[in-house]
């Protein structure tokens, strides 16, 4: 009977019947952690994020590359009404989207509200937050004036009173900042982190998230224009030269951002990651359509090239945020970056 008891301790304290510990913490006696490093458990741990955010970063790309656009647009004194009308919708609903995909991925809404409690300029969810609740209601105000300017609000003397209320070119102006941060800051969320890939790379992340982002809008706004045969000619022309000169800086970015990772930017290469990071990015994304625009322009092939930039955009976000996840695993990469080993160096280019 005491044996018995003993054996039922040892087997609840994850002892097996010869007495040996189930785990141990010496790697080269635990075939369970055998050849993983740190005793198979990773120092720091990895972002739980699944394909929520990289959405929510895509769809804030593209909202500050319209508003970009749209904007510049109104200020040099091009009106183009599908333009227009495209871009304060699209605004719109991104921001209807955004603060759903992040409440979706958090588990429970209030940990949302919580955040909007203070305002802690130090922290960048806290200012992506507020800058989401700024933008959204920006946003908001435009579109209105937008539905009324349509009649989709009827004709009537609300309709009218919202025209004459809602300065839309000063709200274009003040959502315009609010918007670029917000398509910047995607970047900066991840830098300020201590995942090595990303916390590596804190000078370049948010201008490759930024200028991937406006790189999509276009591409966007090029694709609805093609789709619905709207817009002039002129706009399409200049989205066109626009696209091109984008992606141009876009691949200079990531160029620097992968010199400046150096070693703890090999996640992005593993095989894992490989198909959405070489495939889906740099070919998909950025080389096929930096071939389409150098020929002659056709309508089919326009919107070939904007589909491409959209999934290009798309999956150079979610090899990001997985890429960052394998390096938060990887005990080597982490060491190495907290030893100093990332400090800069003479020999280095960036």
């Amino acid at each position: 009977m005491a044996d018995a008891t003993r054996e039922t301790l040892q087997n609840r304290n994850g002892h097996p019947d010869n007495g040996r510990p189930e785990t141990s913490h010496h790697t080269r006696t635990d075939p369970k952690r055998d050849e993983k490093g740190y005793y198979g458990v990773p120092p720091i741990k990895a972002a739980h994020w699944t394909w929520q955010i990289p959405l929510y970063f895509w769809i804030g790309g593209i909202a500050a590359g319209v508003q970009l656009f749209t904007t510049l647009a109104n200020v040099l004194g091009h009106e183009d009404e599908a333009l227009t009308r495209v871009g304060r919708y699209t605004s719109l609903v991104a921001m209807i989207l955004s603060p759903i995909l992040l409440i979706w991925d958090l588990g429970r809404p209030e940990r949302f509200y919580n955040m909007m409690r203070v305002w802690k300029l130090r922290s960048p969810m806290s200012n992506q937050s507020w800058s989401l609740v700024m933008y959204g209601n920006l946003s908001g105000l435009l579109a209105v004036r937008q539905a009324a300017e349509d009649g989709l609000l009827g004709r009537n003397f609300l309709s009218r009173l919202l025209i004459q209320l809602i300065p839309a070119k000063v709200l274009s102006i003040l959502a315009l900042p609010v918007a670029l941060f917000v398509g910047s800051n995607t970047g900066t969320l991840l830098s300020a982190t201590s995942v090595p890939m990303w916390a590596r790379n804190w000078a370049f992340m948010a201008p490759t998230f930024l200028a991937s982002g406006v790189s999509t809008a276009l591409s966007y706004l090029s694709l609805v224009l093609h789709l619905g045969r709207w817009g002039e000619e002129k706009t399409h022309t200049v989205l066109r030269r626009a696209e091109r000169a984008t992606i141009l800086v876009e691949a200079a970015l990531i160029a620097a951002s992968l010199i400046r990772m150096g070693r703890w930017g090999k996640p992005l290469f593993s095989k894992e990651i490989a198909p959405l990071f070489v495939g889906g990015t740099l070919i998909g994304g950025i080389a096929a359509p930096l071939a389409l625009l150098s020929g002659k322009e056709t309508r089919n092939k326009s919107i070939l090239t904007s589909v491409l930039v959209l999934l290009g955009g798309l999956a150079f976000r979610f090899a990001m945020v997985h890429g960052g996840r394998q390096s938060a695993n990887d005990p080597e990469a982490y060491f190495s970056f907290a030893s100093g080993e990332n400090a800069p160096q003479p020999e280095d280019k960036v």
